[in-house]
């Protein structure tokens, strides 16, 4: 599919809740989806550059002086794809852009377009002139408390399908503090799951979905003893498969 951008929280890569004498917790090593290799995890002096594996296995996310991410370039040595995230007066993402390098040029290759209602986006717009041959693709947002409720993707403002979600409503998503990983993870379902992953309040734990040939999406989680995401895995039908696994270092 193709992908997406919103803020950053100012404690970048801690997880922070200092009024509840919680620990400050960020990542040292991160699992892919489909595959067992950890990435390890290193931050610059400031935090200002965090590199997510290594040389030619991983990549760089870039933050400027506001904790905003506002790059990532992989691989980590001689970089060939790029992703920036644009922001608007308000402090939200207004797109995020896609480029790869082209005879020591880089060269943008598509968009997408955020719209938000009340501080809450409610619309994300694809754009790509090469393969899109003046279609729009949009994708509605749909929200019921906190928690995404429902994705509307429409193709030249005709609904195609729908894709819903379901959730623990006792479990408060501990990845809503890492949410800026929606940005820089390098997963494609920026129009699916993810967003619940990153953005709702509550745990998701189904995916189910009206589009072609998609398939109804469980998903489990192992915990940290401080409430931290340790893996997160997808059931489909029979089949089961990790998705994400984390490790942490907290003070």
């Amino acid at each position: 599919m193709r992908q997406l951008a919103l803020l950053l929280f100012p404690a970048l890569l801690w997880a922070c809740h200092k009024k509840n004498k919680e620990p400050e917790c960020r990542f040292t090593g991160i699992t892919y989806p489909g595959s067992t290799t950890k990435l390890p995890v290193t931050y610059l002096p400031g935090d200002t550059v965090v590199t997510i594996g290594e040389n030619d296995h991983g990549y760089n996310l870039y933050f400027n002086e506001q904790k905003r991410l506002i790059r990532r370039e992989e691989p980590v040595l001689d970089p060939y794809y790029r992703w920036e995230v644009d922001y608007n007066s308000n402090g939200d993402a207004a797109d995020l852009r896609f480029f790869t390098r082209q005879g020591g040029i880089w060269v943008e290759g598509g968009r997408l377009v955020f719209t938000y209602s009340l501080g809450r986006m409610v619309n994300i717009r694809e754009e790509n002139a090469a393969s899109q041959n003046g279609d729009i693709y949009d994708h509605q947002l749909t929200w019921q408390g906190n928690d995404l409720q429902s994705v509307e993707h429409r193709l030249n403002n005709q609904p195609l399908c729908t894709t819903q979600f379901s959730y623990d409503a006792a479990v408060q998503n501990p990845m809503r503090r890492f949410s800026y990983l929606y940005f820089g993870d390098g997963d494609a379902n920026y129009v699916y799951y993810k967003l619940a992953y990153y953005f709702s309040a509550h745990l998701v734990t189904k995916q189910e979905s009206t589009c072609p040939l998609s398939e109804t999406r469980l998903f489990n989680y192992t915990f940290t003893g401080n409430g931290l995401i340790e893996s997160m895995s997808n059931q489909v039908g029979a089949s089961t498969g990790m998705i994400w696994a984390y490790e942490y270092e907290c003070r």
